[in-house]
């Protein structure tokens, strides 16, 4: 079990001794865990690998056609813009491919 440890900050706005009060009754009081199921060891490699994943991504900006966006958008829906980053990762794994729409222009 875990313990519960009081940090409270409510930029310097004032807490009515009854809120205090409140707070200073959950000091120590174990927490029941019992409710939540143990994480297996694959979703805790899951978690820990989109955790470095994020490490080594930068802002980054671009400008494109506002109907490739739009296609992005419309077609891969929420996450369209990690697809983008996906499909740039692979590229830059395969340069043949780059070389070759280079030549169509």
């Amino acid at each position: 079990m875990g313990t519960v440890h009081r940090v409270v900050n409510f930029n310097n706005h004032s807490l009515s001794e009854e809120s205090v009060a409140r707070l200073n009754a959950l000091d120590d009081r174990p927490i029941d865990y019992s409710d939540i199921p143990e994480l297996t060891d694959q979703e805790v490699a899951d978690i820990k690998r989109k955790m470095d994943e994020g490490k080594n991504r930068q802002m980054f900006s671009l400008r494109l056609q506002k109907k490739t966006i739009e296609w992005w958008r419309d077609t891969i829906g929420a996450g369209y813009s990690t697809a983008m980053g996906k499909l740039l990762d692979e590229a830059r794994r395969h340069p043949e491919w780059i070389m070759e729409s280079l030549k169509s222009r």
